[in-house]
């Protein structure tokens, strides 16, 4: 940790003085906690004054007594005159008190006490300051142990119980300000909060406090602060006074002690709130430090001071008054949510609300008196206050520190908040601020560096033009502030907020401005934080009746159901595994089972029941519910002990009769697997079943297997992961799975059929990988694609291992894709979209014709993800559900029309039936060899191997020739393809050398067709 450290520079010539940067923190060691309780809501502060052993230190501002840092008699008309004396303290602390009075609308009281003995520590001030650079705060840890030890000793019998604050004024200045010119000041004390945590930090873990004598109490906090923030600089004409007060300070400080954080750029010290807020370098040393501009709005909700009014998730129009016009039905902070996480405060800030100018109150030669300044003048702005003198004790409205009038947005990341708040560095990334200002003309500038012509540095800290009102001048206004526009209203992930803020009124108490949902398409429909607290869940699930859509999900054993209002119930010791649902005479039924339980929710507008039967064996899969010429049939994998010995197991699936009554299943057939595995997962469609599962066996070996009406296969070295099932052109039954293979740690995907292997390939590791896969009717051209997530990639395969066109799409950020894709024509356009969610919470939508992303995403949920989302359809329209590790559900319309769903969420469906029909065949190629649709990818070649790629519309030979330009024969390669589809065959360069080959591609169909074409193939190595 670095201590506090302002820079300001100054324009000589000009007179001018401006806050630059706060390297360091004010809080070193900030608690993780929120706001510190204070007793009645008043804050009580004990002060005391204390000095050094006299010294001669030239690199400490004075000689380590009050006032010696003055070379000369100033006089009282200047910021903080001598003598520096208990009264001149009570002022600041005076000044203090309305501050907080007026800015937390009377919620805190300050009461404060300034013992009325100086004293001088044993040591100079250099011993007490810690070394420039240093992390090591000790020596401001032991200084706050002598000075408080001390006073013990000089105060006997005070009780310091009854203070919340202790507050210690030292000689000199801090080691806050640097300005050119200036006496070295290298080892003066920096201006700190020490907290309990940081005494901790200094002292040990064990350390409880400084004790005081009077009972058992503890000092466990000192507030560092110089008697003034004021200092000589040398200049070609002699010795100049810069004039920089301490209240902005006091108050700072007192936000450290309440809980709030840092607000600039802990780590760099700039500015990233500007004069917009209290805990920010430029607004602690506005108008030269004499008074800060009130706390940011989310600094006021954080304490309790003020309430936000969250608009609903539809368009609004928005009347804001500023805060001192303000009555009891005004609207002072709206809150506009983005997502779980993020949302924007708006504000109405007005330096002059009272329409009176700026009065200011102050304290000199022990009288009270005033100032009225109608605007900005001379001597009177946030970077010269010439005209100010005495000590500053009020301002009738501190918002005129701010740099202009209007609507301010903040955009609040609680996400980012959370992750950093502990370390003090809220806002140490300027790309992804917890807090931050949405700079209204454009240019996110406060914090960036600027030079002059003259070769000085600048610091933006916010301008008029950062305002939102309507004739606004900047350059890129619009009066309007939505995704397409500088800033816009994009999630600190780039996602698409759907939020769009737009005509403001002209700058007024009271401004007007419009709220809208949604994109052309995509629109939110709502975000529910859940009770549930959980730490584990799985498979989000969805039915819609004429009530609505419910939504269900397991938590450990538990059923959660969500239902079209937010309503939540909870059905404890319901399933370990995904449920299975249906509507039947629009009542909803939810299956699920624990051991040889099969519990039942039934629920109808917002009413849920729950029934439980006992099947009398134990049950191994996800139920499912098929829908077929035999009505409503639940199936169920169960197990029971096997005869046989040495197979500790018999496994069967059990079909049940829902269709007359749902609650009461009535078996209907068993169907015994052979080999006795114990089902996994079950996939069915009318009378076709296929299974994986496991052999369990006495030697506490498992064997895995696949198994389905026509058969069995076993997999060796490699386990089955999910299954999906679907028909193929010509009608019959495929089973499509993927497995994780223990000896090559690679991810498997098998078609099958029976004992038969259609197709297998292998991509990506299984460690880098999710475990479950889709499947979609992509293109409608016959075949249906496989769809997976592969670590940044959403890869979309044919039934023969080759990568669709326009495949695969990259994750722009690099984050990684989470959970199972899902797959729907939500467009409408005879081509299936992709949606997957990233770990971050952000959700894309895929075009799976031209692997582009679809309009209007990607969205956010608002956190990371560990479930896969739902695609439902309801009032016309299909819809996305998604569930966050926050707890938070939430939910848009994504499409116009009402979709066709292929894969809508883990196994397939509501009802698990993980099926997806035959693929359509409008867009299908007749073509037998089309030329244009041969090619090679990689090319040029660099190393290892090309794919060459080409199509047939029937199954064929291929064979394939390779030449180099000398018409020499290179290599030739046999495959054979599968009709209707692109295929791949590969070549190996490995021993190739560098140059140009022709590759000549003959196909001979089944039917005796026989077409070629040549692609030219660069290998540079």
């Amino acid at each position: 940790m670095k201590y506090s450290f302002f820079t300001l520079l100054i324009f000589l010539g000009l007179g001018r003085l401006s806050a630059q940067s706060f390297v360091g923190n004010i809080n070193p060691f900030p608690s993780t906690s929120g706001r510190v309780s204070v007793s009645d809501d008043t804050l009580r502060i004990l002060a005391i004054m204390v000095s050094f052993q006299e010294d001669e230190d030239g690199t400490t501002s004075g000689n380590g007594k009050f006032g010696s840092v003055y070379s000369q008699n100033y006089g009282s008309d200047i910021l903080d005159p001598l003598p520096h004396n208990k009264q001149y303290f009570e002022s600041h602390l005076q000044f203090t008190k309305n501050y907080f009075q007026i800015v937390s609308k009377g919620k805190l009281e300050i009461e404060y006490t300034v013992l009325p003995d100086t004293f001088s520590l044993s040591d100079r001030m250099r011993n007490y300051s810690p070394a420039p650079g240093s992390n090591d705060f000790t020596p401001l840890g032991n200084f706050s142990v002598e000075t408080w030890t001390k006073a013990d000793q000089l105060n006997p019998g005070f009780n310091f119980s009854d203070y919340d604050v202790f507050l210690i004024f030292h000689a000199g200045v801090g080691r806050d300000v640097s300005l050119p010119g200036s006496i070295g000041n290298e080892r003066d004390l920096p201006s700190v909060y020490l907290s309990r945590n940081a005494f901790k930090e200094i002292f040990g873990e064990s350390y409880e406090g400084i004790p005081v004598s009077n009972g058992s109490f503890n000092i466990t906090n000192s507030m560092i602060i110089p008697e003034t923030e004021s200092r000589e600089v040398e200049t070609i004409s002699g010795s100049f006074l810069i004039e920089i007060t301490v209240n902005g300070l006091i108050c700072a400080s007192i936000g450290s002690h309440l809980g709030l954080p840092d607000l600039f750029d802990t780590e760099t010290g700039l500015s990233a709130i500007g004069r917009f807020g209290l805990m920010d370098g430029q607004g602690i040393f506005a108008y030269n430090g004499c008074y800060p501009p009130e706390p940011c709005p989310w600094s006021k909700i954080r304490l309790g001071w003020d309430e936000p009014v969250t608009v609903d998730i539809q368009n609004a129009s928005i009347n804001l008054v500023t805060n001192l016009a303000a009555t009891m039905s005004d609207t002072v902070i709206l809150k506009v949510p983005i997502n779980s996480s993020e949302y924007y405060l708006i504000e109405n800030r007005n330096r002059d609300a009272n329409k009176d100018g700026s009065i200011v109150t102050y304290v000199q030669d022990n009288v009270t008196r005033t100032k009225a300044f109608l605007n900005d003048t001379t001597g009177y702005q946030s970077f010269n206050v010439d005209s100010l003198s005495g000590v500053i004790t009020d301002v009738d409205e501190f918002d005129w520190a701010v740099p202009g009038n209007g609507i301010v947005i903040w955009h609040i990341d609680e996400n980012v908040i959370n992750e950093k708040i502990s370390e003090n560095k809220v806002n140490t990334d300027k790309t992804r601020r917890g807090v931050d200002v949405e700079e209204a003309d454009g240019v996110q500038d406060i914090g960036e560096i600027f030079y002059t012509i003259f070769g000085d540095q600048v610091i933006g800290e916010g301008t008029y033009a950062d305002f939102w009102y309507a004739s606004n001048p900047a350059e890129l206004y619009k009066n309007r502030f939505a995704k397409d526009t500088r800033p816009s209203t994009l999630t600190n992930s780039g996602a698409n907020g759907l939020i769009t803020i737009k005509d403001f009124s002209d700058i007024s108490n009271r401004m007007s401005f419009k709220v809208e949902f949604g994109d052309s398409v995509v629109k939110p429909l709502f975000s529910y934080s859940l009770s549930t607290k959980f730490v584990t869940r799985k498979s989000l699930s969805t039915l819609t009746n004429n009530f609505g859509t419910s939504y269900y999900f397991i938590v450990d054993d538990s059923l959660i159901v969500v239902n079209a209002d937010g309503q939540q119930s909870r059905f404890d010791n319901f399933t370990r595994l995904k449920s299975a649902g249906q509507v039947q005479n629009e009542t909803q039924y939810v299956y699920g089972g624990i051991d040889s339980t099969l519990n039942i929710v039934v629920g109808h507008d917002s009413t849920q029941s729950v029934f439980s039967v006992d099947i009398g064996e134990r049950i191994s899969a996800e139920p499912v519910i098929l829908q077929s010429g035999n009505g409503e049939e639940l199936i169920l994998g169960t197990y029971a002990e096997n005869e046989d010995p040495s197979i500790l197991f018999k496994g069967s699936i059990n079909y049940y009769d829902i269709q007359i009554d749902p609650i009461n299943p009535v078996l209907q057939k068993t169907v015994e697997l052979s080999p006795p595995i114990v089902a996994d997962q079950i996939a069915v469609e009318s009378d076709f079943y296929a299974v994986i599962g496991r052999l369990n066996t006495m030697e506490l070996i498992d064997y895995w297997y696949y198994v389905d009406n026509l058969g069995s296969h076993e997999f060796t070295n490699e386990y089955p992961l999910d299954l999906q099932l679907t028909r193929d052109s010509s009608g019959n039954y495929l089973s499509v799975l993927s497995t994780s293979n223990g000896v090559t740690n690679k991810k498997n995907i098998y078609g099958l059929r029976g004992s038969d292997i259609l197709f297998n390939f292998s991509f990506g590791n299984y460690s880098d990988i999710n475990e479950s896969i889709a499947l979609t009717d992509l293109k409608h051209d016959g075949t249906n694609y496989i769809v997976a997530n592969n670590g940044n990639n959403i890869e979309v395969y044919n039934l023969t291992g080759a990568m669709t066109d326009n495949f695969p799409f990259t994750d722009p950020e690099g984050i990684g894709f989470v959970g199972t894709p899902l797959t729907a024509d939500f467009e409408g356009d005879n081509n299936s979209e992709i949606i997957s969610v990233t770990k971050d919470g952000r959700i894309f939508a895929v075009d799976g014709g031209t692997g582009k992303v679809v309009p209007g995403f990607p969205i956010s949920c608002g956190g990371s993800v560990s479930i896969t989302p739902v695609l439902y359809n309801a009032n016309d329209k299909t819809n996305l559900a998604a569930l966050n590790d926050q707890n938070v559900l939430s939910a848009w319309s994504i499409s116009s029309v009402e979709g066709k769903l292929y894969w809508s969420e883990e196994y397939g469906n509501p009802q698990n039936t993980s099926f997806v029909d035959a693929a359509e065949n409008t867009n299908r190629i007749n073509e037998f060899f089309p030329a244009n649709r041969a090619y090679n990818y990689p090319n040029p070649v660099y190393e290892g191997t090309t794919n060459i790629r080409y199509y047939v519309a029937e199954d064929s030979k291929i064979n394939i020739k390779i030449f180099d330009l000398a018409g020499d024969f290179v290599a030739e390669l046999n495959d054979n393809a599968q009709g209707g589809m692109d295929n791949e065959t590969v070549w190996d360069v490995g021993n190739i050398q560098s140059g140009v080959y022709l590759a000549r591609i003959e196909a001979s169909s089944t039917s005796g067709k026989t077409e070629q074409a040549v692609i030219k193939i660069a290998v540079v190595k």
